[in-house]
């Protein structure tokens, strides 16, 4: 186990053990992939909390939702009974299933719903459809009257002179008739489609497959979401959120309160892990599916609960709106003084830095955070070692998490500067204009101490400088005073004092010779107390 020197105290009890620490590194990418152990999380229920309405389109009949075009919601519907034919399904005792695209007002209520394409409507039914991001290429599914079990997934382009008008209809290659292609969903940037099929080869019943979009429009190799998706039983309706970050889905295979379940899996580094069930507000006992987000927190999806109008109808929801942070204070391992000026990085799973953060006067730090989601949190100072550990929000609700960061100071180091022997530290601060040491100062001269105490010969001088604005004889006289305060606390905790010498040499001995036009870092670098070895 790598050596560890920062430890992260939550105050709180997480439902996955929110609390798992990691190698001291700069790099992201596939370490941090490494660094986590993406399938080891226990699924469970999330807390989200949804309202849900009726859409307002609902019949006796079967009607579930698919996506957008153009402004409208594309729902299947076996409301038109006998379909253009006049006959119905063995299966269903209704008519076969045809596309309409209904009317969304400014509350997400669906409202007249007119058939979508009489070219896209056969005798046949109809089911799911997705759209590429120009929409002017459909993707569509549909069976036949004598194998109404198993659809087939076509595609077909939009007609540049007849307005809605779809050509060139065609087959997809990987179709078959043995097997049933269903539920198309494509990314909003284009580059992919996830299908539902319960092709040979799969982890049984339906599972979840995607295909890559090539630039020309063509079609990849279909590949199986895996076992953290997939299940023995049905994985059916995918969609992948605007954000490209999450993949909704349905299942009866996970953690279902009864029959098919929303669930939301994390996209990280291109794989789809931590399946989580959406939680008793949206999800039955009944099948809950087609979930589609309208923005961040508004959608539909179908159910075919028992207080329905039909066989399945489609539902608007509402999602709670909710903040969560972590706020926190940074403090020395040991002597529990806080740390001001702490850099703290909040890095997302594929180790990208989220938001970056310095600890105030207080050593106080706040996050803005995503719910359910797992982050790794890197604390940077000077005198420090770096370290990161993990932290995971284990709610959908809002929540303040409260958080105290431990960190170890690094240790003191003899090195040669201009023929000099120095003890190295970081910079030792004073209030503006004064000459008492900062309580989180005492750490470092506390390194001084330790590297005296090993070398019980060794005698070092204390040289205090300023930086160049200000008086000189004023900087003169508070240099020689903040040495003085060094030396005093060197001898304060067991130093002998003919072992020590204090010198302040106010403005004469920048690092930067910048005069009034020094920048504020090296306006800092001037000020600064060295410890030089005279013995």
């Amino acid at each position: 186990m790598r050596n560890l020197l920062l430890t992260l105290t939550i105050i709180l009890t997480t439902a996955w053990g929110a609390v798992a620490q990691g190698p001291s590194q700069q790099n992201v990418g596939d370490d941090y992939a490494n660094l986590i152990d993406l399938k080891a999380k226990p699924m469970f229920i999330a807390d989200f909390n949804f309202t849900i309405f009726d859409a307002g389109v609902n019949t006796k009949y079967t009607e579930y939702g698919s996506t957008f075009f153009m402004g409208k919601y594309i729902i299947i519907s076996a409301r038109k009974i006998g379909g253009l034919g006049g006959t119905k399904d063995k299966l269903t005792n209704e008519s076969y299933t045809e596309l309409f695209c209904a009317d969304i007002d400014q509350y997400g209520n669906l409202s007249r719903p007119l058939l979508f394409s009489r070219i896209i409507n056969t005798l046949s039914s109809e089911g799911s459809v997705a759209f590429t991001p120009d929409q002017k290429v459909i993707y569509y599914t549909r069976n036949t009257q004598e194998n109404s079990e198993k659809y087939q997934l076509y595609r077909a382009v939009l007609d540049k002179v007849q307005t809605g008008k779809w050509v060139n209809e065609e087959l997809i290659p990987f179709s078959g008739t043995d097997y049933s292609i269903e539920n198309p969903s494509i990314t909003t940037d284009g580059k992919r489609m996830f299908f539902t099929s319960n092709m040979e080869g799969g982890l049984g019943g339906y599972d979840i497959y995607y295909v890559d979009i090539h630039e020309n429009g063509a079609l990849g190799t279909p590949v199986n979401l895996g076992s953290e998706i997939n299940t023995a039983d049905d994985e059916k309706y995918p969609y992948m959120s605007p954000d490209n970050k999450h993949l909704y889905f349905s299942s009866n295979g996970h953690n279902s309160l009864g029959g098919l379940d929303v669930y939301r899996a994390k996209r990280v580094f291109d794989n789809y892990v931590r399946p989580l069930n959406l939680g008793t507000t949206i999800n039955s006992e009944a099948d809950d599916y087609a979930f589609i987000m309208s923005s961040k927190d508004r959608g539909y999806f179908t159910s075919d609960r028992a207080e329905g109008k039909g066989k399945s109808d489609i539902y608007k929801y509402i999602k709670e709106d909710i903040t969560q942070t972590i706020q926190g204070t940074v403090v020395d391992r040991e002597t529990r003084i806080p740390l001001p000026n702490t850099v703290i990085e909040l890095i997302d799973e594929e180790g990208n830095v989220v938001a970056t953060k310095t600890t105030t006067e207080e050593a106080k730090f706040e996050f803005d955070i995503d719910p359910f989601d797992v982050y790794t949190i890197k604390t940077t100072r000077d005198g420090f070692d770096d370290n990161i550990v993990d932290f995971e929000s284990n709610t959908g609700r809002t929540k303040d998490f409260a958080m105290t960061v431990e960190m170890d100071p690094s240790q003191a180091e003899i090195v040669e500067v201009d023929d000099k022997m120095m003890i190295a530290i970081e910079n030792i601060y004073f209030d503006y204009d004064k000459w008492l040491i900062k309580k989180e100062s005492t750490i470092s001269l506390n390194k001084i101490v330790d590297v005296l105490n090993a070398n019980p010969d060794m005698k070092i001088e204390i040289n205090a400088h300023t930086d160049s604005r200000g008086r000189d004889a004023y900087n003169l006289s508070l240099s020689k005073k903040r040495a003085a305060s060094a030396m005093k606390f060197l001898i304060a905790n067991g130093i002998d004092g003919n072992r020590l010498v204090s010198n302040g040499y106010g403005e004469t001995q920048p690092l930067f010779d910048c005069g009034s036009d020094c920048s504020e870092e090296q306006y800092e670098l001037n000020r600064r107390i060295e410890f030089v070895i005279i013995k």
